[in-house]
This record gives structure tokens, C-alpha cells and sequence, in this order.
């Protein structure tokens, strides 16, 4: 491949096989225990990789990838869970800062610059600007990143609402994939949709419901990013 190479890094099987069904020139191979797809989406090389559930998979999946593939930028897309009443399935988020909501190492962590990342994301108007032309609602904040799923009564949930009352999501991957970019230098975009909504009972089987269109979501808006950058 070219020396120009964006890493799109998913964390299930939907989000990945939704991107994957868009590419071109598409070879599927294996990185030191990670599954990936190379090929081509909007113009781009690209590599597509497949982390698996939670932090410490997606660290290891993004370590491996920029050490590989050195790539100008990793775009992690998929689903998330919406924090704010009134939002709906199928919105997209956008990260302008990631934190983790299950890491605590004293009264200072969530103002601990070590563990807030938002310095190193990619110029994010050109995303902005593909979700307006495709009218696409979408929130752009923060998003929270922690191995729960979230669900209305959980106690996850009431750490969020207390200690991160700006979060606009939930998710498992996203900072811990910030965190490994940052340290090797590398723009990161955090792109996803949401499957459910946390404020709604029964938000756990929303995501096994809406999770097909949450990918599909995602996917369609990184491939309209890919050809604008």
C-alpha cells in the first residue's frame, strides 16, 4: 500500500463488516493477533481493524496498528450510548474530549490532564460538514469511555450523570484508543452512532436492536469524511 495509510479501528463484527462492505481492493489479513482489512474507501488506503470489546483491546489494537502501519490518522467508528435526554438511536457523536468513567485514582482524576485527551483529534469541521450535508443529527462533546455497558440504573450510569455532566456518550474503546495515538503523536476522530440511549429503560435491548444501524451509521459517514480529507 502507499505510504498514506488512515487505520479505522472498530470494536464488533457489525461495525467492522458495515465499513468493510463499502471498500474496494479489499485483503483480509492478521497483525500480530489483530484481524484487519486493507483496501480502499472515499480515495483512501485504508486499513479496517476489528479490537474486540473493551480498553485494554483496543489499546493493544491501536499499539500494534500505529507501530505497523504508521498511519496519518486513526478513526475509530461504531456505536455508542447516548448521555443526554432527547437524544435519539441512529444520532451520531463526535468527540472534542475523551475521558475514562471507570478509572479512578483519587478526588483529582477527572481533572488529571494524564487522562483527558482532547488536544489531539483531527481538525473535526470537515466532519461537521459531511453530517450537515447529510442531515444527520449529531452532538460533539465528550465522550466517556469505561468496560460496563450502561444501563439507566446502573451505578456506572450514576457516576457519569455525577462526575461528567457533559458527556454526550458511553462507550468502551474510544479513549483508550486516544490514548495510544496521542502518545505516538497521531490525529485521532472519534466517530459514532448511537445504538441506544441510557436515559431510556430497557436501553440494553436497544442496542441489540438498533446496533446494525448504528454501524451502518457510522460507516456511511467515515467513508463521506474519507473523500473530503
Amino acid at each position: 500500500m502507499a505510504n498514506s495509510v488512515k487505520v479505522i479501528i472498530g470494536a464488533m463484527d457489525e461495525e467492522v463488516s458495515a465499513l468493510v462492505a463499502r471498500m474496494a481492493l479489499v485483503v483480509k489479513g492478521e497483525v500480530d493477533g489483530v484481524e484487519i482489512h486493507q483496501g480502499q474507501l472515499g480515495g483512501q488506503n485504508i486499513v479496517v481493524a476489528k479490537s474486540g470489546i473493551g480498553k485494554a483491546n483496543a489499546a493493544y489494537t491501536a499499539a500494534i496498528l500505529l507501530k505497523e502501519f504508521k498511519p496519518t490518522e486513526v478513526i475509530n467508528i461504531g456505536s455508542a450510548g447516548g448521555t443526554k435526554v432527547g437524544q435519539t438511536v441512529g444520532d451520531v457523536v463526535v468527540a472534542n474530549k475523551l475521558q475514562y468513567h471507570d478509572f479512578d485514582i483519587g478526588p483529582n482524576t477527572i481533572t488529571d490532564s494524564r487522562f483527558i485527551f482532547e488536544n489531539g483529534h483531527s481538525d473535526l469541521s470537515g466532519i461537521e460538514n459531511v453530517l450537515k450535508s447529510l442531515n444527520f443529527p449529531y452532538h460533539l462533546g465528550l465522550i466517556v469511555s469505561g468496560d460496563q455497558f450502561v444501563t439507566k440504573d446502573s451505578d456506572a450510569f450514576k457516576r457519569i450523570q455525577d462526575k461528567f455532566v457533559d458527556a454526550i456518550a458511553v462507550d468502551m474503546e474510544a479513549t483508550a484508543i486516544a490514548c495510544a495515538c496521542e502518545r505516538n503523536q497521531t490525529p485521532w476522530i472519534v466517530l459514532r452512532s448511537l445504538s441506544d440511549v441510557t436515559h431510556n429503560e430497557g436501553n440494553d435491548m436497544d442496542f441489540e436492536t438498533y446496533l446494525a444501524k448504528a454501524s451502518a451509521n457510522s460507516a456511511l459517514i467515515a467513508e463521506e469524511y474519507l473523500k473530503l480529507v
